[in-house]
Parts: structure tokens; sequence; C-alpha cells
């Protein structure tokens, strides 16, 4: 249970941790722009995902606060201090963050584990099914809502006039037409290929795509078809057989959704 009184506390300090990289320090960097972005995306997700179920005003806060701090690693990282640990990842750096956080430590126990592990595995590949059923829960809502904005990150970023190859090089991918072969016969059988075998950007945008399959949520299945985030990927990709056939199948299951 999150006390009321503690509820502005815990905004203000995350606020306050915000500001301390809008200093001259880091306010060039782009990861602690894109990262400050992404994470106020991933709120408002969260809150209208939230919205869309019967949760008490406790689980909203709670579902607040784990999008909040889902991705506060990838700063925390970044402070010289915290640079020895030498922690990469950035689920394991927000955990670390939280644990010696005065003020997300007056939170009571529960309420911490639910949160601390639902971060702590927000980006793997499964859901944490061997916790209890308010982790899993929590782990579907923020897995949405994380999705969502990165499929609106990635349309904003491939419908720029110049984002395509800007994209590629930023993420040391092949710029070449084609989509590794083992994707397709994957992402048809309804399942999500191994992100360590993406070689171009065509993988990167047909992976993303398959990201549906780990989508939870009918609301986050309305917000997908509405802002139309699966059209926009597929209109840039090369359009032939194999394409065609994942774009029908992935269409399917999402009408199947809705």
């Amino acid at each position: 249970m999150v006390p009321s009184e503690l509820i502005n506390v815990l905004r203000e300090d995350f606020q306050n941790y915000l500001n301390n990289f809008k200093s001259e320090d880091y306010n060039e960097n782009p990861i602690v722009v894109k990262t400050i972005a992404h994470i106020g995306r991933v709120v408002e997700n969260i809150r209208i995902l939230a919205s869309s179920l019967e949760l008490s005003e406790n689980e909203k806060i709670v579902a607040e606060l784990i999008a909040k701090y889902h991705d506060i690693g990838r700063l925390w990282i970044l402070l010289p201090e915290n640079q020895e640990k030498k922690i990469t990842d950035h689920a394991d750096a927000s955990v670390e963050y939280l644990k010696t956080n005065l003020v997300f430590g007056q939170l009571d126990e529960p309420t911490q584990h639910i949160i601390i592990q639902v971060i702590k595995n927000h980006n793997k590949p499964e859901l944490p099914k061997k916790e209890g059923e308010a982790v899993i829960f929590y782990a579907m809502l923020i897995r949405d809502a994380d999705k969502l904005e990165t499929w609106r990150s990635t349309v904003e970023y491939i419908t720029r006039k110049s984002g395509r190859p800007n994209l590629a090089a930023e993420l040391s991918l092949s710029n070449k037409p084609f989509v590794t072969p083992s994707f397709i016969k994957i992402i048809t059988e309804g399942g999500i290929p191994n992100k360590n075998e993406i070689q171009t950007l065509n993988d990167l945008l047909i992976f993303q795509m398959s990201w549906i399959f780990e989508l939870h949520l009918k609301k986050s299945f309305q917000i997908l078809n509405q802002k139309q985030f699966i059209r926009q990927l597929y209109d840039a990709l090369p359009k032939n057989d194999p394409v065609i056939e994942v774009y029908r199948a992935i269409r399917i299951y999402i009408e199947n959704k809705i």
C-alpha cells in the first residue's frame, strides 16, 4: 500500500532526480534526452492502460511508479560514481538505484518487492512466472506500455525523410533490403525471433512487428490498431511474398484480439 502522504514525495523525488540530468554536464547527451522522453511517454501509456482496467487507486499508483522507475537505470549508469560498478543491464541498474533510494525505502516491503521484481524483469524474454500474480500482472502492464512507446518512436523515426539510414547507422545494422529468412518462419508460426540474430534494419522492423505476440491487454491492441503502428512498420519493408505473409498473419492475430 502506498500511503497518500508519500505519493507526492515519491513524485517530487523522481522529478528531482531527472533534473540532475538537465544540467550542462548531461543536457546534450542523446541517451539522457531519449530516456527522459521515453519514461514520460511510458508513464502516459501505463496510465491509459490502467484506467481501462478495474484497478484501485493504489494499484494505479504502483503502476505509475513502475513506469517512472523502469528505465531510470539508463541515467544512473551515467553517473561517475556508478561506472566502476560495471552494471550494463539498465533494468539491473534501475534496481540498484531503487535499493539506495531513501524515499523509495519508505514504501512497505511487499510493494517494494513488487516494483523491484517487475522492473528487474521488464526487459527479459519472458514474464517472471515464478513470481506472484501481482508481479506478473504489473509486468504485463509495463511491457505493453513500453512496447507501445517503442513502436511510436520507431515509426516516428522511419517516417522522417532521412530516418531509415540514420537509424541503421545508429544501431550498427545493415541497410540492405532483405529480411533474415528464419525470422519469416518464426513469426508466421506465432513466435518472436531472437533479438541477437538481427542483422538488418528490416530485421529490426519485422522483429518489432512480432511483439504483438507478447502484447497482453485488449486496450493495448486497440491503441496499436488505432495508431496503425504495424501498418507503418510494414510500409517501410520490401513488399515480397514472405513479408506480405507475415503482415497478413499479424493482422489476423490483432483482429482476433480486438
